[in-house]
């Protein structure tokens, strides 16, 4: 079985191994697919050691356990990763997808990361809403003919 993480082909070799404790992550972008696949798994108390020193206390450990446990996870996107193995700082951009009441949600996130005594940990993060929706064509008016074809007014056919 793949990785919930989508990155390799074991989760056990993969995120399994830093959720245990059996290592820890040598990037921001390691660190941050080790949480979503600890979400994946339940495994909230990962989530709240992965979380800065400093930043510690403002974790809902309910909360976390709960959207885990309700979510049916469908998969993540990394856009952008900073912070490598000799970085203090890094910012992972993603998109982790799960259904909530038959909805299939994109949650957009860019989150920060800090090192803490050589170690990586998630310190903040800013949700972020996907592109505009950008129309292509001009706009027709009320009063202009219909693009659909049917020879009525926009307003009194597809401008309903």
């Amino acid at each position: 079985m793949t990785c919930v993480c989508g990155l390799a082909p074991d989760t056990e070799q993969c995120c399994g191994r830093f959720i245990r404790g059996d290592d820890t992550p040598a990037t921001a972008e390691a660190l941050m697919r080790s949480r979503y696949a600890a979400y994946v798994l339940g495994e909230i108390d990962y989530i709240v050691s992965s979380h800065h020193p400093e930043r510690r206390d403002d974790v809902d450990a309910a909360g976390a356990r709960s959207w885990s446990e309700q979510a049916q996870w469908e998969g993540l996107d990394v856009h952008r990763a900073e912070g490598g193995e000799d970085d203090d700082e890094g910012v992972v951009d993603f998109t982790a997808r799960y259904m909530s009441s038959g909805h299939l949600v994109h949650h957009r996130e860019r989150a920060q990361f800090k090192k803490h005594d050589g170690k990586w940990y998630f310190f903040d993060s800013e949700m972020l809403r996907g592109k505009p929706v950008v129309r292509e064509g001009r706009k027709v008016g009320r009063n202009e003919p219909c693009p659909c074809g049917s020879g009525k007014k926009y307003k009194k056919c597809c401008g309903r």
